[in-house]
């Protein structure tokens, strides 16, 4: 079987390993992996990816659609807002592959309205961040999107979610 799999959208890996949150532009210490449309060309960067339990503290990686830069400015993001998820150290390996494996191949209208998912090492724990675009235009996507992460990873608890609006003077053009 020598077919590649078409996953639903084209798809781009970042990584931004600096510590300092007060840089002036967030978008310069982003760096572009690799952007993908196929199962293989996916596994072609994922297999040589260090996996999250291995982040540096205050790296971050980021699976966006492939139009979409992981910053609040970006038109696709603005008005938006991320879903956030606390993953216990032992536990962010299996949580990140499996969310972004069914992002990357699940048929779930809903996943038409996530800009991208975000793997941020902290001390204690992986903050997993699922952006969100703009919830005037995707009216029921928050309730759907915590129905399907619970899903996904065969969650009990629906409280373990945590939604923030992107911040407003953010999306008026000041850096991130």
């Amino acid at each position: 079987m020598n077919q590649d799999y078409q996953l639903r959208a084209r798809f781009t890996f970042w990584l931004s390993v600096s510590k300092d949150q007060n840089i002036d532009n967030f978008s310069d210490q982003l760096k572009q992996i690799g952007s993908f449309g196929t199962a293989r060309e996916f596994w072609s960067y994922y297999s040589y990816m260090v996996k999250p339990e291995k982040l540096p503290l205050g790296a971050q990686f980021f699976l966006f659609q492939e139009q979409i830069q992981p910053v609040w400015e970006d038109p696709q993001n603005m008005n938006g807002g991320r879903l956030i998820l606390r993953v216990k150290r032992g536990f962010e390996n299996r949580v990140w592959e499996e969310l972004i494996l069914h992002y990357l191949s699940d048929d779930n209208p809903h996943l038409q309205g996530v800009c991208g998912i975000i793997a941020h090492s902290k001390k204690n724990f992986i903050l997993i961040s699922i952006w969100i675009k703009d919830q005037n235009k995707y009216p029921k996507l928050l309730e759907e999107l915590t129905k399907w992460i619970t899903n996904c990873l065969g969650l009990q608890n629906k409280k373990e979610f945590e939604y923030i609006a992107h911040p407003q003077q953010q999306q008026q053009g000041e850096t991130q």
